[in-house]
């Protein structure tokens, strides 16, 4: 495999391992790593796939990255960042897919494909689901225990996401979004001094729900701007840590952090994850984290 084919099927499967799986979505990413990995032309391919309703989509964001890792003035320096921003870019597009596609009909589809190409379909997996290589096996979410009080964000948060189902990257991106507006305008009245201890609280509790949420569903630069926040919050709470203008500001570079990767928001982010992670050092140094 070059390293063309060998950089979309990795992102392929790094987007993947930021959803929770079942067997059969399993099996889909498999077939479809399977497909693209034995590509001769995988542009070719990629344009083929856009002719498949179910696939355009994701086809389409394919071609984006294609395009990019083709070029040969790559930032070798850089690579690593722009791959993390490609395989974010896949998520919504590949759990979009497997929403849909089921193994039988991707093996379908790529039979269809391979006919077009002259190639030969990739074997069918078995039932134990052998060489799924790098993909992840995400267990379901856990069952939430019963508490005799709820708290206010475990309910505010967790309404939306399914308890006996896998967590969609739909659900998690909702249950992240939901607050930030609320989050933002709480901030502003954090740098104003005009906020009280019960608002403190409410919100500190929302992101240790959330930091839970992004930690369980996978996304480590997402889990850590939601630490981040719940450091300030924890350490405002006890008086070690004032709301002042440069604090805010650092705040609200996660929050943007966050915002730009769920959506992902195709722009350059660099410098407020800077200055959220440099944020997030201040606070962490000489203490741990919440």
């Amino acid at each position: 495999m070059n390293l063309v084919n060998q950089y979309i099927v990795q992102a392929i499967i790094t987007a993947s391992n930021n959803l929770r799986l079942s067997s059969e979505k399993i099996e889909v990413v498999a077939l479809l790593r399977e497909y693209l990995s034995k590509s001769g032309s995988i542009e070719i391919q990629i344009k083929e796939m856009k002719k498949i309703t179910s696939l355009s989509k994701l086809a389409i964001k394919l071609d984006e990255v294609y395009r990019f890792i083709s070029n040969s003035k790559i930032d070798f320096l850089k690579i690593s960042d722009r791959f993390k921003e490609h395989s974010h870019l896949l998520i919504r597009d590949l759990s979009t897919v497997l929403d849909v596609v089921t193994p039988q009909n991707m093996r379908s589809i790529i039979e269809e494909l391979n006919e077009k190409s002259g190639v030969s379909a990739p074997k069918v997996l078995g039932n134990h689901n052998e060489e799924l290589g790098d993909i992840k096996i995400r267990k379901p979410k856990a069952e939430i225990t019963e508490r005799q009080e709820a708290s206010y964000t475990e309910k505010y948060i967790m309404d939306d996401i399914k308890e006996d189902d896998e967590i969609t990257f739909e659900d998690f991106e909702k249950a992240v979004l939901k607050p930030v507006k609320e989050l933002d305008n709480f901030f502003k009245k954090l740098e104003s001094l005009n906020y009280t201890g019960e608002e403190l609280k409410k919100y500190h509790e929302l992101l240790q729900t959330n930091t839970h949420l992004s930690e369980k569903v996978g996304f480590d630069i997402i889990t850590n701007m939601h630490r981040i926040l719940c450091n300030a919050l924890a350490q405002i709470r006890e008086n070690s840590l004032t709301p002042i203008k440069e604090t805010v500001e650092g705040m609200r570079a996660c929050l943007i952090v966050i915002v730009a990767i769920v959506r992902q928001k195709d722009v350059d982010i660099k410098v407020f994850l800077k200055k959220a992670e440099s944020f997030g050092k201040s606070l962490t140094a000489g203490r741990g984290q919440y």
